[in-house]
């Protein structure tokens, strides 16, 4: 395979790590020279040499002046040039902060590393072929977090192949010229072995841009091209102020920039089940939120092979559809200001966007239902409200396949979270979310995967009668073999997670020096379910499931 050089698009992957310390970002770059590395229990610190053009770019140092020893990592520039990195995460202590443990660098030639000690949960990410141009993440004493901006390569001659603005997906396939027609590939891998199945005509999908759609107001912005959309971020009051999506690259988890202003009063959360529920299209509104004012997006409706989710925003002004059912939405652009002014999509066009038929026969392969490509149906999990105060900084762990363990401290009210989730048998412990160490302490553990979280509820009110700083003040945890607590004091207002047959695959909030609010992750039992479950059960109907 050739190549003519580097794609102008770059692409965020990553933060890895912890969320303390301040964000810090170096920019993209022509290439990385050097790397120095302070390094002890974790990485203490970072520091980039950088080529911009031929010149040498020293970055800041990120992170503190501790570590044992300091290594550097001498590139042959300008022919050896980093590829990928990978390595760890964790806390050095029980319970402590999450930072950066161990790294490795990868170039076209060699691996340098492991710096640091190899503990925790483990990072990486695929090698695309391309190269590293700059690093971002977070800092403090430590290297909290790191991640890379990476530049594709642009393929010479892409005629007789996917190019790399069309993904092969859910395949990872190549296509040939075999007797005059375009054939693809299919090279299927599981852990264990590595299939090449049938060739096969193929219908050879393409890469379509639509719209966009609103105003010409602010700044042209693209994310460019990946495998599919994973997760939606929107503020919205009026008109959508913000948009933010987290893209697949192949398996991988990358977020793009968020686009538009930070006064949207409403944030909406929208997290499909991918790879069995891939977005297909969007529709919408645009028009002028005040008379007389700049046209910018009200509305937008999400469209998957499953479901609707919307419409986020007031249906007023004139409408907008991207297309049919037939593609899969891969990207967006748009224009950006205060608000986000116009929006569009890249779709990976073609009907043929379900696996190869000769799929379900390899060993220990998962069944695939037929039509849009995707595993077996099950319901995608739906992000339900948040109970308690306003106070405090909001975070959200994410879904995970469920719940391992929960540590909490308590006193006068929950004075801090930390849950072990499992994601395909491997652990990952979240950061701790709140404040204070005085109470008494409680480790919950269950026995996944055969006990499965169900249900939460508790109490919330003000400590010091001020409901705008209202925290949680109890919490219950339900299972499908039993209950765990409650855990603080049952006094203020009651909440309950849920009413509905499911189990908890994630939670979200608002923490400070108490936990100041907790919402679930749920995923419904029933595939056939289409709304989000209801909320505000009374606590008698979560204790009536488990009663023999």
């Amino acid at each position: 395979m050739s190549y003519d050089g580097y794609g102008d698009s770059n692409i965020s992957v990553g933060p890895w790590g912890g969320r303390g310390g301040a964000r810090w970002d170096d920019g993209v770059y022509t290439t990385v020279r050097q790397v120095v590395i302070c390094h002890g229990a974790g990485i203490d610190s970072i520091q980039f040499e950088y080529d911009r053009r031929g010149s040498s770019v020293w970055s800041d140092k990120h992170g503190g002046t501790g570590g044992v020893k300091r290594d550097k990592v001498e590139l042959d520039y300008p022919d050896e040039f980093l590829v990928s990195i990978s390595g760890y995460y964790g806390s050095v202590v029980d319970y402590g902060s999450v930072l950066v443990r161990a790294l490795t660098f990868q170039t076209n030639r060699k691996n340098y590393g492991p710096f640091g000690m190899q503990l925790g949960t483990y990072f990486s990410f695929p090698i695309t072929g391309g190269k590293v141009v700059g690093f971002h993440g977070r800092s403090s004493w430590f290297l909290d977090s790191v991640g890379v901006y990476l530049k594709p390569l642009v393929q010479r001659n892409p005629a007789n192949t996917l190019t790399a603005q069309s993904p092969n997906y859910l395949s990872g396939g190549a296509t040939e010229k075999y007797k005059g027609h375009d054939y693809e590939v299919e090279t299927i891998e599981k852990v264990g072995f590595t299939s090449q199945v049938e060739k096969r005509p193929v219908n050879i999908r393409q890469t379509v841009s639509y719209g966009p759609w609103g105003g010409n107001g602010g700044t042209v912005f693209d994310d460019g091209v990946y495998t599919g959309v994973r997760e939606i971020h929107l503020t919205r009051y009026g008109g959508i102020f913000s948009l933010k999506v987290c893209y697949d690259m192949n398996g991988q988890a990358i977020w793009g920039t968020k686009h538009g202003g930070s006064g949207g009063i409403r944030l909406d959360k929208i997290t499909f089940d991918y790879p069995s529920e891939i977005l297909t299209k969007i529709s919408g509104f645009y028009g002028s939120t005040i008379m007389r004012g700049p046209i910018v997006v009200k509305s937008l409706t999400f469209h998957t092979n499953k479901r609707k989710y919307g419409p986020f925003g007031e249906e007023q002004g004139s409408s907008f559809l991207s297309g049919t059912d037939t593609g899969v939405i891969v990207g967006f652009h748009g224009r950006k200001g205060l608000f986000v002014d116009s929006i569009g999509v890249h779709v990976l066009e073609g009907k043929n966007l379900q696996p190869p038929r000769s799929y379900n026969n390899l060993p220990n392969a998962p069944k695939v239902n037929e039509g849009l490509a995707g595993m077996v149906k099950e319901a995608a999990p739906v992000a339900l409200r948040q109970w308690g105060g306003d106070g405090g900084t909001p975070w959200d762990d994410g879904v995970f396949s469920g719940v391992k363990r929960i540590f909490l401290t308590k006193g006068e009210a929950i004075y801090c979270i930390q849950i072990e989730y499992d994601r395909n048998d491997q652990s990952v412990w979240s950061v701790r979310h709140g404040g204070g160490s005085e109470g008494s302490s409680h480790v919950i553990k269950f026995d996944c995967p055969q006990e499965i979280l169900t249900s939460v509820c508790g109490y919330y009110g003000a400590l010091a009668g001020d409901e705008r700083a209202a925290v949680i003040r109890s919490l219950t945890f339900f299972t499908n073999k039993g209950k765990y607590g409650p855990f603080g004091e049952e006094r203020g207002t009651f909440f309950s997670s849920t009413k509905s047959e499911g189990k908890i695959v994630g939670f979200h909030g608002r923490s400070g020096c108490y936990l100041n609010a907790v919402g679930v992750h749920m995923r419904p039992w029933s595939s056939d379910q289409q709304e989000p479950v209801e909320v505000g059960a009374a606590v008698k109907m979560i204790i009536n499931r488990f009663r023999p």
